[in-house]
């Protein structure tokens, strides 16, 4: 895998832009390039008394790094806020106040506005909280020389390299917050809509649930919609048997093949939903009472002439149906109890039939 990639890896959370994370990322490679220039232009054998404050300061970068992998982004950026100021706090003894360490929290301000963490208070709380920590910083460690010996050259050469880099890390966070809106827009679009058919999805069949044909039939209602509209209530015959004898296991891959002779049959004609239970709910909007009846009827004799194998089982079942017209003189929730009442004048003629 590539640098690139590495970085640009998406986060784990479906409802989550990336470009946080991703600028994290950035972040941190560039604090490590940073970190390994200065000690190039410190010297190295003169640090060496540091040698377990530095091996640490990379240990941890690492560890921040692959954080992003698991973390999601305002967790992983408060985390990022709370290690820069150990970090700062720990480097600049080291390194001395005119390093220029300090202003990396110009960063992890920008960091904090720029990016999605919830409310402007909570933007303004950590805003606070940076303010502290570098008012703390200033009072503690102002005009601090380095501990170790550098000349001036050296010393100067390590100011312009952090100077460069707080700027470097302004322009990637501005960069990719400006140019990942887009991706962010569609990512949470994609993940609303998904949201959205959860909501209205039975998850066993895959069918439209029950909350969903209360939506669509108000909305044609609402609507004042004024062509065809059949409904037909069906139910499989004596499914508490299938339960009984064989397990709810079974019982739901049967629920789940009917659904798929439903589609088979009906897919293209009607609005499929799974009721409650054994029970399904078709809308056939824009076909009568008869050109209705004969999808059902075609629908109940496909499931009446192919048994169902589950394992090594092969269950037979049939179904009852109960089919009304809306004729516009009632609301649709009587259309829905009159399909409901044929239904079960069917099952007392006898199952396996539609009754209109």
């Amino acid at each position: 895998m590539s640098l690139v990639s590495l970085i640009n890896k998406d986060v784990s959370y479906e409802n989550e832009s990336s470009e946080g994370i991703v600028s994290l990322r950035i972040l941190y490679i560039i604090l490590t390039a940073v970190l390994l220039a200065d000690l190039l232009f410190a010297g190295i054998p003169s640090l060496l008394n540091y040698k377990y404050v530095i091996i640490g300061a990379f240990a941890f970068i690492i560890v921040m790094f692959l954080l992003t992998y698991r973390m999601k982004t305002k967790p992983a950026i408060i985390s990022y806020l709370v290690f820069m100021s150990v970090f700062i706090t720990v480097m600049i003894p080291v390194f001395g106040w005119g390093g220029g360490l300090q202003d990396f929290f110009l960063v992890v301000l920008m960091l904090v506005f720029i990016a999605n963490l919830g409310s402007n208070l909570f933007k303004f709380a950590l805003a606070g909280i940076v303010f502290v920590v570098r008012s703390i910083i200033i009072v503690v460690y102002g005009s601090m020389g380095s501990a170790v010996y550098m000349d001036d050259i050296s010393g100067k050469y390590i100011h312009v390299v952090n100077n460069a880099a707080v700027f470097l890390s302004i322009m990637a966070i501005s960069y990719i917050f400006s140019h990942r809106e887009n991706e962010a827009e569609s990512k949470l679009m994609k993940y609303n809509d998904k949201l959205v058919k959860e909501a209205n999805t039975d998850q066993l069949t895959g069918l439209h649930n029950r909350r969903r044909a209360l939506e669509l039939l108000d909305e044609l209602k609402s609507s004042s919609y004024l062509g065809s509209l059949t409904i037909v209530m069906g139910d499989i015959d004596f499914f508490k048997k299938v339960n009984d004898t064989y397990g709810h296991d079974v019982g739901d891959e049967v629920l789940k093949s009917i659904a798929d002779s439903m589609r088979e049959i009906c897919g293209t004609k009607s609005f499929l939903t799974r009721w409650g239970g054994e029970e399904f709910l078709l809308i056939f909007i824009g076909k009568n009472g008869d050109d209705a009846l004969e999808d059902v009827e075609n629908l109940r004799r496909h499931i009446m002439d192919n048994p169902i194998k589950v394992g090594e089982h092969e269950i037979s079942v049939t179904m009852t149906f109960g089919l009304a017209e809306y004729d516009f003189s009632g609301d649709m929730e009587a259309t829905v109890k009159e399909a409901d009442d044929k239904l079960y004048m069917g099952k007392e003629a006898g199952r396996n039939r539609v009754v209109y």
